[in-house]
């Protein structure tokens, strides 16, 4: 295949509680140090759990111009956006679709509804087209992400923004405290024994993704390759995952085929990881199905374990922390992680950091109705 049709990533921008950039993310994930606190931004007192992982700082968004607030959506997308494309070296954002990965609602404390704020962002950042919108819950992310390749690959457009955001709000996190999904004892411990249960967080994330030949052309140096990825939806349950991970089995297994690579030159893997029993399981299986004898080769680690879960970003969210691992030779741990149930037998990362030699790692994500995604990413 020629490399106009080869993706490469060439600037991101990315937050979570731990503040924007790069630099916070070794303050956190590949610190392993949890970022959970009490919630301020409203009142928990009538729920069960009052913790999530929050970035409370007022008016610390990169380019903002209202400091007496905290920041929205739109705020994180759009520093995300230009601390991607800054990073990138993009010379004309006309150039450039626009795919965000953002909350569906109801009823929501953000002034516009999704599709909105697609088109405000664009507008904003004087983008090109295609512009999409994903609402896919917990894969939105990561979906937005494959989009935006699927448009580089079709040959659509040569460049393209994409990833997403989601702060904790009211709404959602009464939802999950409702369901007793929600850690109780503040900490989100994916694959430990004595779990309880996940945690929210703020988090986002926007890649500049382009075609190989775009990024030689303007002479920019890709940051990594996105050498394959894949979606699957198994239907198991609207909200259980397929107990044997068949879904997100064949995510695993599709991504590395349309890489060209065996389970074997696999490195890393950043889990989905939500800290609940059922999932946790779920992955695991679907690890040992798709990579068979070569699992335990694999080192694995769940970074939403010092993050949160942020919904529909954590797809994008994670993608960069798994990009990171790539080029840092660090691989973040699963924070917390003592007692690893025997139910998911893995090459854990767990408790600290380790330094590692990674030539291909992959970002999982899962969400309700049976939906998974896998990107994989390569050194450049």
């Amino acid at each position: 295949m020629s490399d106009n049709h080869d993706v490469v990533i060439t600037g991101f921008g990315v937050f979570s509680a731990f503040g924007f950039g790069e630099p916070a993310l070794f303050d956190g994930p590949f610190a392993g140090v949890p970022g959970f606190r009490k919630v301020t931004r409203f009142d928990t007192s009538g729920y069960k759990c009052d913790q999530a992982a929050t970035y409370d700082d007022a008016g610390a968004c990169p380019g903002s111009s209202t400091a007496a607030r905290p920041p929205t959506t739109f705020d994180v997308v759009a520093a995300c956006c230009e601390a991607a494309t800054d990073m990138a070296g993009v010379l004309s954002s006309r150039e450039l679709a626009l795919v965000v990965a953002t909350k569906l609602r109801a009823r929501s404390s953000e002034p516009l509804p999704p599709g909105a704020l697609t088109e405000r962002l664009a507008d904003h950042l004087s983008l090109g087209y295609p512009r999409r919108t994903f609402v896919n819950a917990c894969c939105a992310g990561a979906n937005a992400i494959i989009h935006a390749a699927e448009l580089i690959r079709s040959g659509a457009t040569d460049a393209a923004l994409a990833g997403g955001a989601f702060l904790v709000d009211r709404e959602a996190f009464a939802l999950f405290d409702a369901a007793f999904a929600l850690a109780t004892d503040g900490r989100l411990r994916p694959f430990d024994a004595d779990r309880k249960g996940v945690l929210l967080g703020d988090g986002g994330a926007m890649l500049v993704l382009e075609s190989a030949h775009s990024a030689r052309v303007r002479r920019a140096r890709p940051l990594a390759r996105l050498a394959g990825w894949a979606m699957t939806d198994d239907a198991f349950h609207v909200a259980q995952p397929h107990p044997a991970g068949s879904g997100t089995a064949m995510a695993i297994s599709r991504s590395l085929a349309r890489a060209g690579i065996g389970p074997d030159q696999l490195d890393y893997v950043n889990a989905h990881g939500t800290g609940t029993a059922l999932n946790d399981a779920a992955e695991a299986a679907a690890l040992r199905a798709a990579l068979g004898d070569c699992t335990d080769q694999v080192f694995v680690s769940a970074t939403k374990s010092t993050t949160g879960h942020a919904l529909e970003a954590s797809g994008a969210l994670e993608a960069v922390i798994t990009l990171v691992a790539v080029r840092s030779s660090v691989l973040p741990p699963t924070a917390g992680l003592i007692d690893p149930d025997p139910a998911c037998t893995l090459r854990h990362v767990a408790v600290s950091p380790r330094q590692a030699e990674v030539s291909y790692a992959m970002s999982l994500s899962s969400s309700v109705g049976g939906l998974n995604a896998a990107l994989l990413l390569g050194g450049p």
